[in-house]
């Protein structure tokens, strides 16, 4: 279950940035919805007039951010720790900013903009107890050699 769960949030990360790539080159404007269901005041003001201007770069910092993630992830020892810790904190912020899906009802806003990442949290929280003597690849192997 551990593997399996270390396996979906890696290739969460080692494939997600693709889609930053090509939306911070071609498609830019897909970002300016996601300022605007934080939490934080002032923060729709910040990403319109700080982030969006230069939002190519950050898109593709945001892609490096998760090769990097990814790959501390597929890796082991306290690197899967610091994988996990960097996900979660960056999980912990897109809670507070939202997806970006408008909704009235505040329990339907809940559940579109921040549940998601809630879960995804979840996820990853226990995997940071226990051992990960192994990369992903070598325990792999390891059960196809059993």
């Amino acid at each position: 279950m551990r593997t399996g769960l270390r396996v979906f949030v890696s290739l969460w990360y080692l494939l997600g940035w693709l889609s930053h790539v090509y939306l911070g080159l071609f498609g830019p404007e897909h970002y300016r919805r996601l300022g605007e269901t934080a939490l934080i005041p002032g923060y729709t003001s910040f990403w319109n007039t700080i982030v969006m201007p230069h939002i190519t770069v950050f898109a593709l910092l945001l892609a490096g951010f998760e090769i990097l993630v990814g790959g501390l992830l597929v890796s082991k020892g306290n690197w899967v720790k610091a994988g996990l810790i960097l996900s979660i904190m960056f999980n912990v912020f897109l809670v507070q900013m939202g997806l970006g899906i408008h909704r009235s009802d505040p329990l339907v806003s809940f559940l579109f903009n921040r549940l998601p990442n809630l879960i995804f949290i979840f996820i990853q929280v226990p995997l940071l107890w226990g051992g990960d003597k192994l990369t992903i690849l070598e325990r792999i192997r390891n059960r196809k050699s059993l």
